[in-house]
């Protein structure tokens, strides 16, 4: 078995953009193609007073954001058995799809 595994926290995303789910699906999406992935669906849901969750299930695994607006910040979980180039390009699309936004912490594992 082959699985690639990053967490990360994206600092400094825009309250507005990290409350919609609906950019959180398209940043999934630029993801998925980055990674070069096989999508299956994606699947979004907002929460109140604030943040959302999208998940996109692939074939080779999945990707997953969570936000919190009141902080600026994003959680990604993108896992593969794909290959480690593919989860590392599919983290930077999702990132570009937040204007300013950086990456702090960023945990990866090779559970090759």
């Amino acid at each position: 078995m082959r699985l690639y595994v990053t967490l990360a926290i994206v600092e400094n995303v825009d309250a507005a953009l990290a409350d919609d789910p609906a950019v959180l699906e398209r940043a999934l999406r630029e993801g998925v193609r980055a990674g070069a992935f096989t999508l299956f669906h994606i699947a979004s849901a907002k929460f109140h007073p604030q943040g959302a969750t999208a998940a996109a299930i692939v074939g080779e695994s999945h990707l997953a954001l969570h936000s919190w607006p009141e902080e600026r910040r994003l959680f990604v979980d993108i896992a593969s058995c794909s290959t480690r180039e593919s989860v590392d390009r599919a983290l930077a699309a999702i990132v570009e799809c937040f204007p300013h936004a950086t990456i702090g912490k960023v945990d990866e594992r090779d559970l090759s």
